[in-house]
This record gives structure tokens, C-alpha cells and sequence, in this order.
């Protein structure tokens, strides 16, 4: 069981890592204690907002402490009670709700931005527990997500998100573990800077072992593409001008069918493509995938076990009628209209 992070203590812990990177500044004077006290008090007290309509019952200890060192700083920053008082009232009565109001808009927003690219992922099923995880103290977040693939095979995915500059959490790695036989057969780290638009499909190809075309941005900034892969122990990325094209791959093999544009489409997104091998009017099952390594297109039989061409052609004739065979449309005769007569 999770265990939920104490959001008041994360407020601290907030602040003194922030405060480390003020220190640098304080000693050589180009901030005084003043102003750092400022700051602290201004972070605490938003945090204070954020947290007072949400405060969980194992929290409401440690707002007393929240609330004591924010009166401790309001008192070193204002010894003048009268000024000190209209600075609780302007954070009360100002400050505090237009900080709200913000932070509300900025997070909605955030939210909305972060389904889109979920959904457009394949990860639409997680979006409605965003709101859940994405705490706002919090500068990273790791989400879970397992995808069972048949009895003894399931895909685990971490959704790995970080709070950026701005406020706004990005997400920026998606790692993916291959599970089989409870053991991990395959796992990747994918940060999303360098695999642009990647889908959880895709994520299981390349788990899988299989080879997908990539869009990516090159060092010249320019859009281009490239075949890639999981080698043994690093990524395999094809230059872009490597010799291999999956539409000629498909026509050095015309007895694959079905529909080619269909077929460069799903091959090119790495996927394990059911089809058949045809010769003459008799036809066989098959599975045909990317093969760039090779330069082809590598064919597997009904029981995805590699298979050549030769042995295709080889079992069809083995088998006989036993393989089944197209059938001939049946032609219906019907009635047609021409020049507005009835034939």
C-alpha cells in the first residue's frame, strides 16, 4: 500500500532546497537575509493556501508548524504590528485568493494538455487519476500502469512526470517492462525528448524485438525519419539514409496479400502483422514484420516461428488440399439500365 507523502513537510523540504540555491547569492551580497526571510515567508504562505481547504487529518499537526514559522517571519519582517497586520489582510483578503484563482487556471490547463497527450499515447485510461497523483508540492510523480498480454505475458508502463520552471508538470520518460513467465524479458527507459510521439504500442514492439520507423528532429533541427530498434544492451538507430524501403521490401515478395498501404502503414509502426502467403488459388496464414537489419520483410508461420519463402511455397505444395483455396466470386446476373432502357 502507497503511503501518502505529508504535503506540509514536502513544503519545507521545498523551500530548503530552494534555499540552497539562494545561498550562493547571500554570500556574496547580492541578497540579504531580509530578502531571503521574504521569500520563505512567501512560499510558506502560499503553500498554506494551497493546503488549508485539502489538509488531510495526519497532516493538521504539522500546519500548526507551518503556521507557527509563517508568524515567526511575518514578525522579523514586521515588528510594526499595524504593518503587520495589513499584510496578514492583504494575504487574506488579496494576495492569497488571486494566488488561488492562478494556480487553479494554470492547473487546469496543465491537466487538460496532459490528457491530450495521454490519449493521443494510448494512455487514456489513466487521465482521470491525474488529478489524484499530480500534487502540487510535488516536483515528480511516477504512475504505474500494467497491461496484461495474454496468460503469461503483461506490459508494465511507468509514466514518469517533472514539474518544470514554470510550474507545469511534463511528461518526460515513459519506462516500459516486457513480462513473461513473472520474469522481465525485455525492459527500456524511453524519455520523450528523444521519442517524440511515442505510443504504448509501439513501446511493445520494440519490447517485443521488432523494428519501427521514427520520426524524430535532427541536430539541424529538421524533421526526418529513421528505422530503429532494441539492440541487447542500447537502442539501434538506423541512419536515415540506410538502404532499406518497406514498400520494395513488399514487392520483392508479391505473394504476401493484402492491402500494401495498409500494410507499409502498420509494418512501419513496428507492429507483427497477420496476412497470407498466396500461390495460385491456395494460401497459408502467416505473421510478416519489419526486418531492417536484413533489409526485408521477416515471414512467420502460424506458430510465429521464422519461416522462408522457399519453405512457404514448399508447404503449400506438401499440403495439397489441404491448404485452403480462394474461392472465385460468384458473378450474379442482374438487370442494368442503359440510355434509361431496361437490358
Amino acid at each position: 500500500m502507497t503511503v501518502a507523502v505529508n504535503r506540509v513537510l514536502l513544503a519545507f523540504r521545498n523551500w530548503d532546497e530552494r534555499k540552497k540555491e539562494l545561498d550562493p547569492l547571500l554570500k556574496t551580497g547580492a541578497a540579504d537575509a531580509s530578502t531571503i526571510n521574504r521569500l520563505q515567508l512567501d512560499h510558506l504562505r502560499q503553500a498554506a493556501h494551497r493546503l488549508r481547504r485539502s489538509v488531510r487529518p495526519d497532516e493538521k499537526p504539522f500546519m500548526l508548524l507551518l503556521n507557527n514559522q509563517v508568524a515567526k517571519l511575518e514578525k522579523q519582517l514586521f515588528p510594526n504590528l499595524l504593518r503587520r497586520i495589513f499584510s496578514q489582510l492583504k494575504d487574506i483578503l488579496f494576495d492569497g485568493p488571486a494566488y488561488l484563482k492562478q494556480q487553479q487556471q494554470q492547473r487546469e490547463q496543465n491537466l487538460e494538455m496532459l490528457k491530450i497527450q495521454l490519449k493521443d499515447a494510448g494512455l487514456g485510461s489513466i487521465s482521470g487519476r491525474l488529478e489524484q497523483h499530480l500534487d502540487q508540492d510535488q516536483k515528480q510523480v511516477r504512475l504505474p500502469m500494467d497491461c496484461q498480454l495474454g496468460p503469461e505475458k503483461r506490459l508494465t508502463l511507468y509514466m514518469n512526470f517533472h514539474k518544470d520552471p514554470y510550474g507545469n508538470f511534463q511528461l518526460e520518460q515513459i519506462s516500459g517492462a516486457l513480462h513473461e513467465n513473472g520474469k522481465i524479458v525485455k525492459a527500456q527507459e524511453f524519455k520523450l525528448s528523444e521519442w517524440p510521439n511515442l505510443k504504448t504500442n509501439q513501446i511493445w514492439s520494440l519490447l517485443e524485438g521488432r523494428a519501427l520507423r521514427q520520426h524524430y528532429t535532427d541536430a539541424t533541427g529538421h524533421e526526418n525519419n529513421r528505422w530503429v530498434e532494441l539492440g541487447p544492451n542500447t537502442v539501434q538507430h538506423y541512419d536515415p539514409d540506410y538502404g532499406f524501403d518497406i514498400r520494395t521490401a513488399l514487392d520483392a515478395l508479391p505473394a504476401i496479400t493484402r492491402n500494401k498501404d495498409e500494410l507499409v502503414r502498420y509494418l512501419e509502426n513496428g507492429q507483427q502483422v497477420p496476412t497470407y502467403w498466396k500461390q495460385g488459388r491456395a494460401y497459408l496464414g502467416i505473421q510478416v514484420q519489419a526486418d531492417p537489419a536484413n533489409r526485408t520483410i521477416k515471414l512467420l508461420d502460424d506458430k510465429l516461428q521464422p519461416i522462408t519463402a522457399e519453405k512457404l511455397n514448399q508447404k503449400i505444395q506438401e499440403q495439397g488440399s489441404k491448404v485452403k483455396v480462394l474461392s472465385a466470386p460468384v458473378q450474379k446476373n442482374r438487370k442494368g439500365v442503359k440510355n434509361g432502357h431496361h437490358q
